[in-house]
């Protein structure tokens, strides 16, 4: 058996609620090997669902299963991969780390995008040994898990939450297309939220379009303009809503409700009012006044 020498670097975000026997598996192959072993944690300072998680407590997770005998230290991530791999260097230097050095990541993640002036192996695990995606059906600790839903949605940066509204017309822009929700008693504009899928607002508001009112064809849109929506479901919430105003014309097709919309109809654009419309969409109604004044 080779005597370990030198030292082991693992470089991961490990962005998980708790090691498992995969983890275990490779950290325990880089130990095998060396006679220093540390980790480096790479961190991101905008949190999202590949960053969830601060680094202290990964570092925590760590600390937990190996003590000291595996330090853990912070990787900030940057927008270069050159100068990440220049800082990761430093950092390393700084820690005057005993013997050969050898850095060990995914390959796609960590070895493909370095490069330092240290070498590198990858340490990826085998398909196959991967768990199965985690479905939350209970916890240890309710307790303990209320806290942490809580920390999370505290802690993460305001959101606001891109939509989309159409508005259309009858060719000659006298009539315009409204629709109404279940246990609502006024009108609004078809459109919702926008798709990690849609490669632009326009194709949102295209897609919104036909998901609520069936079958038709328009013509090119027209960006009317945006603002600020005050959904009810965000009041008092850091978090908020901004659509994207469209106007555009039916050339084909009758529209049909679908998805959560109960009602279309066709109102005179001479008659409507602001009144017609529920809170959330009167500002839509003062933004298309100028727009259909132009019209006709």
């Amino acid at each position: 058996m080779t005597t370990p020498s030198g030292t082991g670097i693992i470089i991961g975000r490990f962005q998980v609620f708790e090691l498992n026997a995969v983890h275990d598996q490779l950290i325990e192959s880089v130990r095998q090997k060396h006679k220093h072993t540390l980790i480096f944690l790479s961190t991101n300072p905008a949190p999202s669902d590949r960053n969830p998680l601060e680094w202290a407590f990964r570092g925590q997770m760590f600390y937990e299963k190996y003590g000291e005998s595996v330090p853990v230290y912070e990787m900030p991530d940057l927008p270069d991969d050159r100068i990440w791999s220049q800082e990761l260097d430093r950092r390393i230097m700084a820690l005057r780390p005993e013997g050969e050095v050898i850095l060990y990541g995914s390959r796609e993640d960590f070895v493909d995008r370095y490069s330092g002036r240290f070498q590198t192996a990858a340490l990826d695990a085998p398909e196959g040994d991967l768990p199965e995606d985690i479905v939350v059906e209970g916890a240890a600790s309710p307790r303990d898990f209320r806290a942490g839903v809580l920390y999370s949605t505290l802690r993460r940066y305001p959101t606001v939450y891109p939509t989309v509204d159409i508005a259309v017309f009858r060719p000659g822009y006298r009539d315009i297309l409204l629709a109404r929700k279940e246990n609502e008693t006024k009108f609004r504009l078809p459109g919702g939220f926008t798709d990690p899928s849609d490669d632009s607002y326009e194709m949102a508001a295209l897609r919104e379009l036909g998901e609520e009112c069936g079958d038709i064809e328009v013509a090119e849109l027209t960006y009317l303009g945006s603002c600020r929506i005050d959904d009810w479901r965000y009041r008092d919430s850091m978090d908020t809503v901004i659509t994207h105003l469209y106007a555009c014309v039916i050339t084909d097709g009758e529209p049909e409700p679908n998805d959560d919309i109960a009602e279309l109809r066709w109102f005179e654009v001479d008659k409507l009012r602001a009144t017609h419309f529920v809170s959330e969409h009167q500002p839509l109604f003062e933004l298309l006044q100028e727009f259909w004044q132009e019209e006709h």
